[in-house]
């Protein structure tokens, strides 16, 4: 069977990512790392530029299939079991692929986005719009959210921008999105992206594999912020190998 050039492209920048980070990432890299004439790759993936921004939605797939799988063992009446999922599942994947979260959400953000200004909304439309459903979810089931009016002026428009990306991301929500349920993914993202920076960036941070009890002490936080309790019921995904 003929190897598809651009998949084994995206493979030897995955090793390439991890063992050098962003800058360890290029076109002539990956080349030699294949063995091939610079020219393959470039037509498979184009330039650096090229290169980075496949080189990222192809990782930010990877961590969607995984989140995605770990939801969909949950019984799917279960809310709470899959926003704890899911939260354990986005943890444990960044804590054990740290370079590749510095490329999604860390330093080597800002290098792929200045590769291609179409990458900037990636986090948001994707990451955030695989969250979306599930938070609208938990608002129809009764959970508290904050009214449209109640919402910091200050505030409102850029949680519409974000909102709008959502939707966007979700066409079948049939853009009923309000800004409280936006408000509440806001918050509650913030409370794990302050988990992964520590976990990722700091030398001293234990393995994912010791995080357990935090991990599931922000879950009851998370819970807690959208009116639900951590279900009995839950099954947690093991720790993924780093790729």
């Amino acid at each position: 069977m003929e190897r598809d050039p651009r998949t084994d492209t995206l493979a030897a920048a995955r090793r390439l990512l991890a063992a050098d980070g962003v800058r360890g990432v290029t076109v002539p890299a990956v080349a030699q790392h294949l063995a091939l004439p610079e020219a393959d790759v470039a037509r498979a993936v184009g330039d650096r530029a090229g290169l980075l921004e496949a080189l990222y939605e192809s990782t930010m797939g990877r961590l969607l299939e995984f989140l995605g799988a770990a939801v969909a063992q949950q019984d799917p009446d279960d809310l709470a079991a899959q926003v704890e999922a899911g939260t354990h599942a986005i943890i444990v994947w960044c804590g054990t692929h740290r370079a590749e979260f510095g490329l999604l959400m860390g330093p080597g953000f800002r290098e792929a986005v200045g590769a291609r200004a179409s990458v900037r909304q990636s986090v948001a439309s994707r990451l955030g719009g695989a969250w979306a459903p599930l938070f609208d979810r938990v608002r129809h089931a009764g959970s508290p959210c904050p009214p449209d009016g109640d919402i910091p002026a200050d505030l409102a428009p850029q949680l519409d921008v974000y909102r709008r990306l959502l939707l966007r991301a979700n066409p079948g929500m049939g853009g009923d999105l309000p800004l409280g349920v936006v408000y509440l993914m806001t918050v509650g993202w913030r409370q794990i992206f302050g988990v992964l920076c520590m976990l990722v960036f700091d030398p001293e941070a234990p393995p994912v594999s010791e995080l357990g009890e935090s991990i599931a002490q922000l879950n009851r936080s998370l819970l807690e912020l959208v009116g639900l309790v951590p279900s009995p019921a839950v099954r947690l995904v093991g720790v993924p190998e780093a790729a």
